[in-house]
């Protein structure tokens, strides 16, 4: 925001020196109130000297507007980060409300994000999840072609699909089959999987 025009001389410097001189005289004082009630008193003061009157009320127009340039930026950032949460908001109802499992690898391979549908499929919360490399959940025998799929993924803009078994928390395995591409936000991949048709299983 641009300051009012105004036809009055901006205040001159050694007001400025002075004012910051007897602001800063007891400087090792941490309380704020008191500092600003200081402040106050300064610009009080040289407000009521006819020499240095019209200086001072140059001053405080221009704290005014700084004051509202202030306001006004906190202003725009509140509705910003109101705008981003409630934007953060949406994302994750809709990856929740998804039919499919979805999670988000780390460049390590390790789980940094997934849905609702991926904590049912896995029989587990959050916190057990979180930061737990995704060969836990992956049968033995499909370790080596999962690795080597999530690896050839993190090198794909475009999902690449394989099917595999999953075995999560001693359950009876289960045939999903998924397709995984490059996280574009970050090192990694996202992966998405479905139960596998009985055909394919």
């Amino acid at each position: 925001m641009n300051a009012p025009p105004n036809s009055s001389a901006p205040p001159s410097p050694n007001l400025r020196e002075r004012a910051q001189s007897r602001l800063h005289a007891k400087h090792t004082q941490t309380d704020v109130a008191k500092d600003a009630s200081k402040a106050l008193r300064v610009l009080f003061d040289l407000a009521s000297s006819p020499a240095t009157a019209h200086d001072a009320l140059a001053l405080l127009h221009e704290l005014q507007v700084h004051q509202v340039e202030l306001d006004l930026q906190n202003e725009e950032l509140q509705s910003s980060r109101a705008e981003l949460e409630a934007s953060w908001t949406r994302q994750t109802q809709l990856m929740d409300a998804s039919p499919s499992a979805q999670l988000i690898l780390d460049g390590s391979g390790c789980l940094a994000a997934c849905n609702v549908q991926a904590l049912r499929c896995l029989a587990q919360s959050w916190p057990q999840l979180l930061g737990k490399p995704l060969d836990t959940w992956i049968c033995p025998m499909d370790r080596p072609r999962v690795q080597a799929w999530r690896k050839n993924a993190e090198q794909r803009s475009q999902p690449i699909s394989l099917g595999f078994s999953l075995q999560a928390g001693g359950a009876t395995a289960r045939a999903v089959w998924a397709a995984a591409c490059a996280n574009p936000l970050s090192p990694g991949v996202l992966i998405s999987w479905v139960d596998a048709p009985d055909a394919l299983a």
